[in-house]
């Protein structure tokens, strides 16, 4: 699942503003949605979800959105930050799966300049990093949501069927994906309609690029329902209206960073 093209990078920011992953408190009560919050954000149409009761450092989280989006200077800021809590603890797992996405980003820069022997280690690093950080919190939500937006954002971007790891890879995120809606799912309205739709939209995408169309469907039409009236229920009846069997590419709806910083 190497992606060798700078331009397709947005598409790593799928979901990925569903929790803040760098948050450095406890993990909230599994299902328990009261913690988030709504609150503006620049360009955004949505919000983002917050915790209300901690510290949320955007400067270093918008550095990795950036950094995603072909800012290396605010990449290497997000990396350090990373990389000052993983000094400190090395078990800590949000700081490690965002750790390991910035690795798959870098491999993408190696990659575009023709660095292929950097690009494969960079790559193989950011991808164990980020199935160690799902070892070490299998009940933590958003190294689920880190590690799974982004590997089903890079699917999107670039996929090659006959790769096996890559089809194990894509799999493992889309079940984790599901582990967060179904601990989700008893409070899903409360969710900000942002995260629900990119969720959502992160399950329909995924399943279709594995070929399963029964699940791909389903998922479009639970956007329907969860996101009534908004431009997701829009691009789901799009696709749904489509011949099938296709494979859905979805834009996050809306912008996290500029590129400037």
């Amino acid at each position: 699942m190497k992606l060798r093209t700078v331009a397709a990078l947005g598409a790593i920011t799928l979901g990925t503003a569903l929790t803040p992953a760098l948050a450095s408190a406890s993990q909230p009560a599994i299902g328990d949605t009261s913690v988030f919050a709504t609150v503006p954000f620049p360009g955004h149409p949505f919000g983002v979800a917050v915790d209300r009761d901690r510290v949320y450092v955007w400067t270093s989280v918008g550095d990795f959105f950036a950094g995603m989006m072909g800012n290396k200077v605010r990449l290497d800021r997000g990396m350090k930050y990373c990389e000052d809590l993983l000094a400190k603890n090395p078990k800590n797992a949000e700081a490690l799966v965002w750790h390991g996405g910035g690795l798959l980003v870098r491999a993408v820069h190696a990659y575009t300049k023709g660095d292929d022997a950097n690009g494969d280690k960079l790559w193989k690093t950011g991808i164990e990093e980020m199935n160690n950080a799902a070892a070490l919190a299998p009940d933590n939500m958003k190294v689920k949501i880190g590690r799974s937006a982004t590997l089903i954002g890079y699917a999107q971007s670039g996929w090659d069927p006959s790769d096996s790891q890559s089809r194990v890879l894509l799999e493992s995120a889309l079940l984790d994906y599901e582990t967060v809606y179904r601990w989700q799912k008893p409070n899903f309205i409360r969710v900000p309609i942002h995260s629900r739709g990119e969720l959502l939209f992160g399950l329909a995408s995924g399943w279709s690029i594995l070929g399963n169309d029964r699940k791909a469907r389903e998922y479009l039409m639970l956007i329907q329902k969860e996101c009534r009236k908004t431009p997701y229920e829009a691009e789901a009846r799009r696709w749904l209206a489509r011949k099938w069997p296709l494979v859905i590419q979805h834009d996050c709806i809306g912008c996290h960073v500029s590129r400037s910083g």
